[in-house]
């Protein structure tokens, strides 16, 4: 992360973050942690470590595979050393950050056909949370047209919270809603985008998406023969607490045992999440002096 990330999450960046819910800052990410974040990609497609497929009859391939901090040292070592937990940090006015998870999408489309869109959705219905300090960082290895990029509605994150769309029916219906309590269905944005306040960016390596989790957020097909390499890191501020979510579909990323050691209302404080922000002594350079 460059060391004058200060010079372009200004106060004004902020604001539109709050106020729309998505915003693109250019050539925030330097290329020697864009190495590390592909190093760290091709360690999980290589590895056996849990995917989903999403479309698996598409001649394309989308790989999407979760919460690899852990098992990544790359990962580890972005989201210690560089400034990606200052800068949420800064959006959050905190000075305590913690990681969700990691997040990781693969898309390629096939020789001859391009891969689907992703549906419409919102991350925050999937996830077992409350609270207002909420920021994903979408970070993308690969050129893409705006017409491939994630498309947003800005704003949505202060309105209705929906239901997911249900990622086993999604070739039936990509309304179909994912829990069938609790939230209300999702809108059939795609068929009636004329309504919407949609944005989407042209994106060169090294720029940033910020993204809350409650803005609605889908589409980016990747034509044939290309490719799209995505880290999206999730992080959260001490005023996010534990949340329940209907019971009839576990939350996403899986996390069992959570709500065992934790109650509605506790802050969201357990080894599933570690903090980044201030440093843990052992990530800390001076403790090897």
């Amino acid at each position: 992360m460059t060391t004058h990330w200060q010079s372009k999450i200004t106060p004004e960046v902020i604001e539109q973050y709050w106020q729309d819910g998505v915003v693109h800052v250019p050539q925030l990410v330097e290329q020697p942690w864009l190495d590390l974040i592909a190093e760290g990609i091709d360690r999980i497609v290589r590895g056996a470590g849990r995917k989903s497929v999403f479309f698996p009859d598409d001649p394309g391939q989308f790989i999407d595979t979760t919460r690899n901090f852990d098992s990544t040292p790359e990962f580890q070592r972005l989201l210690f050393d560089s400034a990606l937990a200052d800068m949420a940090g800064a959006l959050f006015g905190a000075d305590r950050v913690w990681l969700l998870f990691d997040h990781v999408f693969v898309k390629d489309g096939g020789k001859d056909h391009p891969t689907r869109r992703t549906p419409w959705h919102q991350d925050l219905p999937y996830w077992p949370i409350g609270g207002t300090q909420l920021a994903s960082t979408w970070i993308t290895l690969d050129p893409i047209p705006a017409e491939e990029c994630l498309e947003f509605v800005r704003g949505s994150h202060r309105q209705t919270i929906y239901d997911g769309f249900d990622p086993r029916r999604v070739n039936e219906d990509p309304t179909l809603p994912f829990y069938g309590e609790g939230f209300p269905p999702l809108p059939d944005i795609e068929a009636s985008r004329e309504d919407w306040d949609i944005v989407s960016y042209d994106i060169a390596p090294g720029d940033v998406v910020l993204l809350h989790p409650g803005v609605l957020h889908g589409g980016g097909h990747t034509a044939a023969g290309r490719r799209r390499r995505t880290l999206s890191a999730r992080f959260f501020g001490p005023d996010v607490v534990y949340a329940e979510r209907p019971k009839t579909r576990p939350t996403a990323p899986y996390t069992p045992g959570l709500q065992m050691v934790l109650k509605p209302g506790d802050p969201l404080r357990h080894p599933y999440y570690p903090r980044l922000r201030p440093l843990p002594a052992a990530q800390d350079p001076a403790s090897y002096e």
